[in-house]
């Protein structure tokens, strides 16, 4: 048995590689399925997913050439936005702050809630932050500005000696302008991460997402810079000056808009494609349109994916299909007789999700029912 905290030696990473993909190709077979067939495979970024030799995905596509691996968009996106530096400690201050209040004593937080009952807080409590998946730190952040005043008056009835250190914090107008700009711009990242989250939605669906949101990041970069704040409304309320703006507040937001670009740049999907399927009575039939789609599906025939999207281009009714029922709906309801390869092509797209969610949502599910029997009596 290995030490904890030791390092798998190499063989032993491969022979648990070869395993997983025993097992895998094994559940293929006993369903009736075709492993080659399959086109993405999502994962969490972890070397034994990733590994370029002896990676699942490496091991996968020796089987399946055209399969495309792609780490779940979701968990990039929380990467995306890591906190480091300034912004880290002023995160890090803010959660010691709430730990203290809710943590140290039932009583102490029994007499904070007290407080805000008696004040009239628009809070019934404080937020605690818990780092694991899917949750954010926006939440705590936006209820910790919400409170400062609340927070203030408790912390300076507080006998305790942290409680003044926590006092000089909360009460530096520098820290709250870092804090309330935190609140702010992860309460965006945290509405992309609920809007990246949740079933049937397609590798195109969330690589659409991710590329607004870059948008959205410039729009944040030019509100801060001309001091108008329109997406910053916790921040203007807490400085009296735009002047308050620091580097480090402008540096996040580009720092936000490298790392975004960098990751959706490095995805290896097909764009054009992604295009397509949205659109096909938009996208330019010359170019390398058809060598993607041949390169995804193989079985297609190049020549008549190209005529038969001069076919469907021409044809105001379908048009007006997609207007109305949307790229889902309307590849399903396509005549698969009239148009054999460009169907087969968007239905392999739309076939791809972009991330974990589902999977780790029924591991929930399945946790969540395993609590429930265990109450239950013998």
């Amino acid at each position: 048995m290995l030490p904890r905290g030791a390092a798998r030696p190499t063989a032993v990473r491969r022979t648990h590689n070869w395993r997983k993909i025993g097992k895998i190709s094994a559940f293929f077979k006993d369903s009736g399925l075709d492993m080659k067939r399959v086109c993405m495979l999502v994962t969490d970024g972890a070397p034994s997913m990733t590994g370029k030799v002896n990676g699942l995905a490496a091991r996968w596509s020796a089987v399946a050439p055209q399969l495309i691996s792609l780490h779940c968009i979701v968990h990039q996106a929380v990467l995306c936005a890591k906190l480091s530096g300034a912004l880290k400690t002023t995160m890090d201050s803010v959660m010691a702050i709430i730990n203290f209040i809710r943590s140290t004593s039932s009583l102490q937080h029994r007499l904070f809630r007290m407080l805000l009952s008696e004040m009239s807080a628009e809070h019934h409590d404080l937020l605690l932050h818990n780092d694991v998946r899917w949750l954010s730190k926006g939440k705590a952040l936006e209820r910790f500005c919400g409170l400062r005043e609340e927070i203030i008056t408790f912390l300076r009835g507080s006998k305790q000696k942290k409680a003044e250190t926590h006092l000089s914090r909360i009460l530096d107008d520098n820290f709250m302008a870092d804090a309330c700009f935190l609140s702010d711009i992860l309460k965006q990242v945290n509405d992309l991460n609920l809007g990246l989250q949740g079933r049937d939605k397609t590798v195109i669906d969330l690589v659409g997402q991710m590329r607004a949101f870059q948008v959205k990041l410039d729009l944040f970069a030019n509100d801060l810079s001309t001091g108008r704040m329109l997406h910053f409304p916790t921040l203007r309320k807490c400085i009296s000056s735009p002047a308050q703006i620091t580097d480090v507040m402008t540096d996040f937001i580009a720092m936000l808009k490298n790392n975004f670009a960098g990751r959706l740049d490095g995805l290896d999907l097909p764009t054009e494609l992604a295009v397509f399927v949205r659109d096909p009575f938009t996208v330019a039939i010359e170019g390398d349109l058809s060598a993607r789609a041949k390169k995804l599906v193989p079985s297609i025939d190049e020549g008549k994916f190209t005529l038969e999207l001069v076919d469907m281009q021409s044809s105001v009714t379908m048009a007006q299909e997609l207007s109305t029922n949307g790229p889902a709906m309307f590849w399903t309801d396509v005549n698969a007789h009239q148009f054999p390869n460009i169907k087969k092509v968007a239905i392999v797209m739309l076939s791809m999700f972009g991330s974990t969610y589902t999977c780790e949502s029924s591991f929930s599910t399945h946790e969540l029912h395993k609590k429930q029997l265990s109450l239950l009596p013998d």
